[in-house]
């Protein structure tokens, strides 16, 4: 699979802080941000990919972006060394990620 970056944020001045990757996780296609791994279950819940390639399930407040065609996540997630609030775009359709946003 092609690995490509993107810096997402229009809020944080800093883009490295906020690269993103599509990788394979261990449980089908995964999206990469932040060191942390996610991936969409069957039920289209956003998870995170935690060592040994288990999915845990994060609950969330979701929309759908008309616009986008995309059903827009907020998770709270817990990185290196900080908790931060995240926008996962994601499609259905399909049940993959197409975007990360950080938000703090």
């Amino acid at each position: 699979m092609d690995s490509s970056t993107v810096g997402v944020s229009a809020l944080s001045p800093s883009p490295a802080a906020n690269e993103m990757k599509m990788t394979t996780a261990a449980s089908g296609e995964g999206f990469e941000f932040d060191g942390m791994v996610f991936t969409v279950t069957e039920s289209n819940e956003v998870a995170e990919v935690v060592d040994g390639g288990a999915v845990h399930a994060l609950g969330s407040e979701s929309f759908f972006d008309a616009g986008t065609g995309t059903q827009q996540h907020f998770v709270d997630v817990q990185g290196k060394t900080e908790a931060m609030l995240l926008l996962v775009s994601v499609n259905e359709d399909q049940r993959r990620i197409v975007g990360v946003r950080r938000f703090c």
